[in-house]
């Protein structure tokens, strides 16, 4: 049994695999994460753990993994099936490697786009040639209409909505509209960049906020609802069974 967690800035999840096997995703407080045992007393325990994280994990979390396995960190240190290009690799984000890491598992040999949409929004861009070169990092959805709210004396806190109107006809809408078709422009815009260097490219999308965009590109794409937890899986079985 192999363990995958995915620790963001806003939730953490995990999930246990059996072989090729993905026996189920839990969704879980990274201070308390007695929420993972219903999960192993379904299925089993794991004999290994793998962790990517976007921050200092908390000490509960790793009492309760060294219970049952060593948990082990994925970093640019560790053993990846493709190269990193990045010119400071000691900054890159464990999140980001996970999420190129699904891209080379599912497209092998092809020019790879990953657009993951978590608090932030990150492009990342893995060549034909089995080479992550870099991309880019924006704002994330919420992280935006947080930013009107906080630096404005009257802007109010609202959250995303699926098909915000073009023209906003209030306040709320207006400001919908500004980040929700602000964020799908800004997608459009980078994947026809992108395009221009790569025909070939292949998109994928993932993280909680796809959602509200997987259906509105003028391009075919793919979308993952777990790109990190699937990376994981990909450099887990890339350093456990070879």
């Amino acid at each position: 049994m192999q363990l995958a967690v995915d620790i963001g800035n806003s939730f953490a999840k995990a999930a246990l695999f059996d072989g090729a096997n993905n026996l189920g995703v839990v969704y879980f407080d990274d201070k308390d994460p007695s929420a993972l045992l219903p999960l192993f007393n379904s299925f089993g325990r794991p004999s290994s753990c793998w962790v990517a994280t976007v921050k200092v994990v908390d000490e509960a979390l790793l009492d309760f993994l060294s219970l049952f396995c060593e948990p082990r960190f994925l970093s640019s240190d560790t053993s990846l099936p493709f190269k990193i290009a990045y010119q400071t690799p000691q900054t890159l984000g464990s999140d980001r490697i996970a999420a190129v890491a699904a891209a080379y598992g599912r497209f092998l040999k092809k020019n790879v786009l990953v657009i993951d949409m978590g608090t932030c929004i990150t492009y990342d861009l893995l060549t034909a040639q089995g080479v992550y070169q870099g991309g880019s990092i924006s704002p994330g959805v919420t992280m935006r209409f947080k930013a009107m709210h906080h630096f404005t004396g009257k802007l109010p806190a609202i959250e995303a909505v699926e098909r915000p109107p073009l023209i906003g006809y209030d306040t709320t809408t207006a400001m919908q509209s500004g980040v929700m078709q602000g964020v799908q422009a800004e997608m459009d815009g980078i994947i026809d960049a992108y395009t221009k260097l790569y025909e070939d490219l292949t998109i994928l999308i993932g993280g909680g906020d796809n959602k509200y965009f997987d259906k509105k590109f003028r391009i075919s794409i793919f979308a993952s609802s777990n790109l990190v937890i699937e990376g994981l899986k990909i450099i887990m079985d890339y350093n456990e069974i070879g």
